[in-house]
Order: structure tokens, then sequence, then C-alpha cells
């Protein structure tokens, strides 16, 4: 959107942007809503009682952030962290911000202090890969309406599919959006439970971020306590200790691997390893530890460890079924 109104001071009709943009209008719309909360734009009549061609103002031409090329290949090694936002207004916004990173690394400069060359393609070889990221292609207008809500405190409003669940409209406050392992979550407010909770985007349909309804972050909302770890985005519920022991032929990997702040590991003389840590008991836990097989051993909680026992023998009559 921004290259192509840049391309053009004197600006463009809608039905030029759709041609432009390979959408329709309805989707222009949507993304020069969008676009102008970061960047002024105004309609000109083409003629008098005409229709409008849609420029940036004049004013906001020109505006740049100085960055050395060794930040900007920093910058493009996450690009991939977002390729999950693929058919939203956002995703075109961060796309064209990572095609200047593009052009500025590639750019010849006298070399400064801690910068890198520019004839390395370093863009292709320093980067960071996400876990395999859910398709939102066709959530693209409810990836906009959450962004637009998180990031302007605007009331939300949705259907949330799932059983048990009420097939009426949730109504929330949404204090942040998380991008956890391919998927986004909203962490908000149900307005008629009075409850925090986490919501995926994969469940939400028929968004509406409402352009009158504002509410305020709580001053004591912090966002860490929805992340757990290794173990999902969750409400936060009550932890118990947990403590599994390793075989040595995972040893290292175990060690390797910060599955939870509070975890703690030890070793012992013949190889294997204790992990430690103060967790809720989600689901999560259970198929990590299975994810092990007979490399793991749940020591604490009683709990936890039923639970495991159960799923391998569930597992193992499926196998002797004849």
């Amino acid at each position: 959107m921004q290259t192509v109104l840049e391309n053009h001071p004197e600006g463009l009709l809608l039905a030029d942007l759709a041609g432009a943009l390979g959408v329709s209008t309805r989707s222009v719309r949507r993304y020069l809503r969008e676009f102008d909360k970061s960047t002024k734009l105004e309609a000109v009549e083409t003629r008098p009682r005409g229709a409008c061609a849609w420029r940036i103002k004049p004013t906001e031409r020109g505006r740049a952030v100085m960055l050395r090329r060794t930040q900007a290949y920093g910058l493009l090694a996450v690009r991939r962290a977002f390729d999950v936002m693929r058919g939203s207004a956002l995703y075109d916004e961060l796309d064209l911000v990572t095609r200047q990173l593009v052009q500025l690394a590639h750019r010849p400069t006298h070399l400064g202090s801690g910068d890198v060359a520019s004839d390395t393609r370093l863009e292709s070889r320093l980067l960071y890969a996400p876990d395999v990221a859910r398709s939102y292609t066709s959530k693209g207008a409810e990836l906009d309406d959450l962004f637009r809500a998180v990031a302007d405190l605007r009331v939300l409003s949705f259907r949330y599919d799932g059983e048990g669940l009420p097939s009426d409209r949730l109504v929330i406050h949404p204090y942040s959006m998380i991008l956890y392992r391919g998927a986004v979550y909203a962490v908000g407010l149900d307005v008629r439970s009075q409850k925090v909770d986490a919501f995926l985007l994969d469940r939400m349909r028929d968004t509406a971020a409402s352009d009158l309804e504002r509410f305020a972050l709580p001053n004591d909302f912090e966002v860490e306590d929805f992340l757990h770890g290794a173990f999902g985005v969750s409400a936060p519920a009550p932890r118990v200790r947990v403590v599994i022991e390793f075989d040595r032929r995972v040893a290292e990997f175990v060690r390797a691997q910060r599955v939870h702040p509070s975890q703690r590991i030890a070793g012992a003389p013949d190889g294997r390893v204790r992990l430690s840590m103060n967790v809720p008991l989600f689901d999560t836990v259970t198929a990590w530890v299975l994810g092990f097989g007979d490399a793991a051993k749940v020591i604490e909680p009683l709990e936890l460890r039923h639970t495991v026992i159960a799923k391998l023998r569930s597992a193992l009559g499926g196998y002797l079924v004849s």
C-alpha cells in the first residue's frame, strides 16, 4: 500500500488501488483505514463532486529512521515470525518495512564501526526459523480488527467457536496480542464473566473493533502472567512442583532447553538429570513428558504421574488390539 501511494503522489482512485494491489475495493478501504493510523492520508477530489483520489499527505513524506546495516540484518533475521499474518493489512505494512530493510542492507556505503559488508547476502543466511505457523490468510479482517483493538484500546466483539460455548457474541477488552508458536492469541477481559483469559484467533469470527467504545488498560496487567514457557498461553492457574527424571540418552538435550523460567536441573553421577519446575498442570505438560517416551519418568506430583501412566497404557492398548 505505502509503496503504491508513494509512487503516485497525486493520489489514486479506489479502483486503481484495488487493481495495483490485486484485491477488492472493500479490502482497499480496510487497508487505507489501517494505513492511516501510522501515516496520515487524505482524499482529494479529482473534479468537483467527483470521485476522490487517495494520497499520502505531503507533510508525511520523507520521514526516515536511521539504521546501520548490522541493525537492518538483525531485524531481517526475524521477519519469518510474521508470516502467520499474511493476508492482513498489518502484514502488508511489515512486509513493506522488510523490503526497505533489504534495500538498506544492499546499499553500498563505507563500513562504520561494527558494521558489515553489503555484498554477502547475509539476509538469506541469518534467519530465525519459527515453528510451523498456522495460515490466517482467510482471517485477514479478524487479524486487522484484533490488532486495531489492541493498539487503540478499543472494545472488540466476536463469535468464538468451541464446544460448550454460548452462541452469542463475546465482548472483550483486548489487553494484549501474542504470537506463540505460529498462532495468534488475544489476552483480554471478558466483559460478561469479568475474567481475563486468552482467546485463540483460529476460533474467532465476525470480529468488530468498536469505533466508539474504549477501555483503560489496568495498571497491574502483566502479559507475562499468561505465558507458560513451552506449555502455552493461558490464564494464570495454581502451580505445583513438577519433577521429571530423564535418562542419560536425552540429558544434554534437556540441559540445553529452557522450557519454563522456574526450571532447575540437577545431574546424577550416572548421567541422569532431574528437572524441577513450578507450573500449572496443563495437558501440555503431560504431552511434553510423553514426547520423551521411555527416557522420562515423572517423580512428582502423583497426579501427573498417574495421568502419564494412563496415557501410556491407552497408547499400548491400541497396538495390542489384533
